[in-house]
């Protein structure tokens, strides 16, 4: 019998991309608890894999980092299964910047995070070739002034300062910071220092899961 994690959290895949008209947009995130210990579960998931995304998870020693490997490849296989596709039959390419692209499915882009026990994918399908998109999930964080005096932009630091409470202020904080690292991945020049202004051709879609997790996806177009 097939093992599967049901998503989480789900982004609503009718969100508007106003460049990108017909492009549909989803994420899925999951809890990976259930992976981080052999089992045999831990095994039949693995084999319903694909060859390339099985490698990559069983390369890993530590159980969390390949529980959360595993998580984020059953997150994508929930995004594929509602276009009536499997992760399992998938083959991948290196694409621009050294991001994994579907060998045959141009239209169809993907990106994966995790952090503490969630996982994530993002799935871009119906889109040109030369639209970009960036993932990232942050467990919310302790606010760090010195960081955001060096790496954030003028326009961020105002919003941060403009928040009273320290709770917020930790949430937004490590939204800023997931936005940022959403906007390198797609970009695929990686986090630079300080922050740039992202582009205008940036949409950015923030989620939040509970009171603890929060993330950014970037569709740069």
């Amino acid at each position: 019998m097939e093992q599967s994690a049901e998503p989480l959290f789900v982004l609503d895949s009718r969100v508007p991309l106003p460049a990108l008209a017909g492009a549909s947009v989803r994420l899925a995130v999951t809890e990976v608890s259930p992976w981080m210990q052999e089992a045999p579960q831990l095994a039949a998931v693995l084999s319903q894999l694909s060859p390339q995304r099985r490698a990559k998870a069983a390369a890993y020693t530590n159980p969390r980092s390949r529980a959360l490997s595993v998580g984020a490849t059953l997150a994508l296989d929930h995004l594929l299964r509602e276009v009536g596709l499997r992760e399992r039959d998938m083959t991948y390419v290196t694409g621009p910047h050294g991001k994994p692209a579907f060998s045959a499915l141009p239209r169809h882009l993907f990106n994966l995070s995790h952090s503490g026990a969630l996982a994530a994918a993002a799935m871009l399908t119906g889109c040109p070739q030369d639209v970009a998109i960036g993932l990232d999930i942050q467990r919310v964080t302790r606010y760090r002034p010195e960081l955001v005096r060096r790496q954030f932009t003028d326009a961020d630091r105002a919003r941060l300062a403009a928040v009273a409470g320290e709770e917020q202020r930790q949430s937004l904080f490590t939204q800023l910071w997931s936005r940022a690292e959403a906007y390198a991945k797609a970009t695929g020049k990686g986090i630079e220092s300080p922050f740039p202004e992202p582009s205008p051709n940036a949409t950015f879609f923030d989620f939040t899961i509970g009171t603890a997790y929060c993330g950014s996806l970037c569709v740069l177009t």
